[in-house]
């Protein structure tokens, strides 16, 4: 049963890595699907921001139906709709249905996520928690850099003459290898019965989250008119609605979206506090390095993703060794990996204002192997900081929770740090003017890596983590 909770585990990690995966390939992508579809500037935002925006908004209700009507049958009923949206923006023949596609596969994403966080807290003990969140992490990041290397090599290849759709496509095979699998291995499970479903929790909390994503993912490019503000206001006012009525909720029949109770324990506070300042950084710096490779240095989109390789091997071999290393250095491991990630920012900024460095790829390997280094060594523990007291009842509700602000964060980040990247870019760029932006939006990145190095020192010191030193 040990072995088979393990390989369940890796079942359920599909729907995170695939996921995560389907944020960073379009990126890649996005100049043959212009070419292809003959998409504007704005309608490729929104191809991009489509996903983000409908995966992020209906997490939190993703995690409470897998604790109402069972983990498992969310996670197939997720995975099934994803494959055929990725189907969908496959054969998508125009960019109206290609957005519509991506917006339903950010849906389904949002049904399937969440529930491998759940299973995770009502599956393993508290011995075996840190490495399966450490596996969690491990897998969201991987799956980020895998979204560049293979979206480079998928759409250089033009397999069967298909140009950019295999980016797409691809998801088709893993979604059946997982369903099967999903159906062998998994076990079900969900919260203790009398829990409801909080229809209007989920209006409330889904509509002021399209509200303040929405502005901050199109405000910059549209030169944030009146409506992005009102926007951004009737957002924090249902907000605070949302709270109120949630608090009601509890009361009356213990049935809320979201258990508020969860916002009394410091280690979640405090670790959203340091996830929102990390996971900030973390899509703009893929989506915008690309860019520069590509539109910068003119690499080919193959050329471009292979670049990316030293900070795939640094990510993986420091998210392996934090399992072992976060029960003894407890928060300092988080610290520690955003040294090192300011560390590689630093020293890609050197070779980015070199011209002889710049145009070496043996130069960028230094710089992202010490990036992938930190970003594995805090990214892989993370998880298990944030929900290291969470009772494993509202396992459904936290893991909607964290797994939202990480979309959000995403999208938050490429909103603003973009618009740094664009407003430093210019009308007309050239190659230096593609370092220069770059430039600026690094420095924001270290700003960024900063404030989560300092909000580390307010965890608590006692962490769950260290019970790994038991288990192994």
């Amino acid at each position: 049963m040990h072995t088979r909770h393990w390989s369940a585990l890796a079942v359920m990690l599909c729907a995170v890595f695939l996921a995560s995966v389907d944020f960073n390939i379009v990126t890649i992508a996005i100049p043959s699907i212009q070419r292809g579809l003959g998409t504007n500037f704005s309608e490729v935002q929104l191809i991009v921001a489509g996903y983000a925006l409908s995966f992020a908004v209906l997490l939190i209700t993703g995690g409470r139906l897998g604790d109402l009507y069972g983990r498992r049958r969310m996670y197939m009923i997720g995975m099934t709709g994803f494959t055929i949206a990725s189907a969908l923006c496959g054969f998508a023949q125009s960019p109206a249905a290609l957005v519509a596609s991506r917006v339903l596969q950010g849906a389904f994403a949002a049904v399937m996520v969440p529930q491998a966080l759940s299973f995770i807290q009502v599956t393993f003990t508290a011995h075996e928690q840190s490495r399966a969140y450490a596996l969690y992490g491990m897998t969201i990041g991987f799956g980020m850099i895998a979204g560049q290397l293979l979206g480079g090599l998928l759409v250089s290849a033009n397999l069967f003459g298909l140009d950019w759709r295999p980016v797409f496509l691809v998801n088709l095979p893993f979604g059946a290898i997982a369903l099967t699998l999903a159906w062998l291995l998994v076990p079900e499970s969900r919260a203790p019965a009398g829990l409801k479903l909080d229809l209007v929790g989920v209006a409330l909390v889904s509509t002021a989250l399209a509200l303040l994503l929405y502005p901050l993912i199109r405000g910059a490019a549209a030169g944030w008119p009146a409506w992005t503000w009102a926007s951004l206001a009737s957002a924090a006012v249902l907000l605070v609605v949302f709270a109120r009525y949630e608090r009601r909720k509890t009361d009356r029949d213990g049935s809320p979206l979201v258990v508020l109770s969860l916002f009394r324990h410091r280690s979640f506070v405090v670790g959203l506090g340091v996830g929102l300042s990390f996971f900030t950084v973390l899509a703009p710096f893929l989506v915008l390095l690309a860019e520069y490779l590509q539109s910068g240095l003119d690499l080919s989109p193959r050329a471009a993703g292979l670049r990316f390789l030293p900070f795939a091997l640094g990510f993986l071999t420091a998210s392996l060794a934090s399992a072992r290393l976060a029960p003894r250095l407890g928060r300092k491991i988080l610290q520690l990996g955003a040294g090192l990630m300011v560390t590689g920012l630093a020293t890609l900024m050197v070779v980015v204002h070199s011209p002889t460095l710049d145009s070496s790829g043996v130069a960028y390997i230094a710089p992202l192997l010490i990036y992938g280094l930190g970003q594995g060594s805090l990214q892989a523990p993370l998880v298990n900081f944030i929900l290291a007291d969470v009772p494993p009842h509202d396992a459904g509700s936290a893991s909607g929770v964290v797994t939202m602000l990480q979309q959000f964060s995403f999208a938050l980040g490429v909103a603003v740090i973009g618009s740094v990247f664009a407003v430093a870019l210019g009308p007309h760029p050239g190659s230096s003017g593609y370092g220069r932006a770059l430039d600026h939006a690094l420095l924001w990145n270290v700003a960024l890596l900063t404030v989560t190095f300092v909000a580390a020192f307010a965890l608590p010191r006692r962490q769950a983590a260290r019970a790994l030193s038991d288990a192994g």
